[in-house]
């Protein structure tokens, strides 16, 4: 759909994940302009993206927060009628391009989380609630903060991963960003930040709040339609190692569809990145099988050495 931009951002440790999630959509006919943000790119990085078809590259510099801060940045570099988000270390499954627009200007495209779903994302941050909406005292900062409405429009959170908009909520964007710039701290601290009591999912805690508490926001859309057809999905790898490094218990499942874009894309004749990861062999499935219990471990004791030294 030429009228819709589809957006992403990284830097030149993300350019196997941007390079895989613009396989997935041309390798599925999905036709899109692609917009990516790149933070330190090397001229041959841009031109092995631009490779795959219509890819733009906007340069992002002089930042001073986690590349995830800047998501409505670069979104409002997109001229399309519709501008939509994926996050690079993600991936489409078939072709999903009528399913990413919103079904009205009015509405914004996004994941809302299930109350099952809900504690997760506030791990730690209940304040004694059962976790399965949004804790009250957060609310209450973002309301503060937001200067708008009295009640929240929504006790659940969305997920950032991936949404869409209209151009007509540009203003949205523009709110979000500026939010962000002037609540979230400068530093990188990655795409979570514990200490911030409020906003420790920095981007997706704002957008929330913009979301909940601006009366200018779009509405929540009712159904998210890119987890509902198997054949027609937006997958998103949460968590490290990422696939291109090493499969996780959790990231394992999509092993099929991830590496079947690897391989389109060498028989394709792209230009690769670099040198084939192991991990996104089709022909090394049962050693990255084998070795899922193995990665998990070392993942988890490096965090809790990050932990302890930091």
């Amino acid at each position: 759909m030429k009228n819709n931009t589809v957006v992403t951002v990284g830097d030149i440790n993300y350019l196997w994940g941007i390079f895989m999630l613009i396989a997935s959509m041309r390798k599925s006919g999905m036709d899109e302009p692609v917009l990516v943000g790149a933070h330190k790119f090397t001229p041959e990085a841009e031109e092995i993206l631009k490779q795959l078809g219509d890819v733009t590259v906007y340069t992002l510099k002089d930042i001073d927060r986690s590349l995830t801060c800047y998501k409505p940045l670069v979104m409002l570099q997109a001229q399309t009628e519709y501008i939509s988000w994926a996050d690079s270390d993600g991936y489409f499954v078939g072709n999903c391009s009528k399913r990413l627009p919103p079904l009205s200007p009015e509405e914004i495209h996004v994941r809302m989380r299930s109350p099952e779903e809900q504690p997760g994302a506030f791990r730690g941050y209940e304040y004694g609630e059962d976790g399965r909406s949004i804790p009250k005292a957060i609310l209450e900062v973002w309301k503060a903060d937001i200067g708008g409405n009295s009640e929240p429009r929504t006790h659940r959170s969305c997920s950032a991963c991936c949404l869409s908009v209209h151009r007509s909520a540009r203003p949205f964007l523009e709110k979000w960003h500026d939010q962000m710039m002037k609540i979230l701290p400068a530093g990188n601290k990655g795409v979570v930040d514990r200490s911030l009591k409020y906003y420790h999912q920095l981007d997706e805690s704002v957008l929330n709040s913009v979301l909940s508490f601006w009366p200018q926001a779009p509405r929540v859309s009712d159904t998210f339609r890119l987890d509902k057809d198997p054949n027609e999905l937006f997958v998103h790898f949460v968590g490290i190692p990422k696939p291109w490094i090493n499969w996780t218990p959790n990231s394992f499942r999509h092993f099929d569809t991830y590496t079947a874009v690897a391989d389109w894309a060498v028989k394709q004749g792209f230009k690769l990145p670099g040198p084939l990861p192991y991990s996104l062999n089709p022909a090394h499935k049962t050693m990255c099988r084998l070795m899922l219990h193995p990665v998990n471990i070392g993942t988890k004791i490096k965090r809790r050495l990050k932990k302890m030294f930091h």
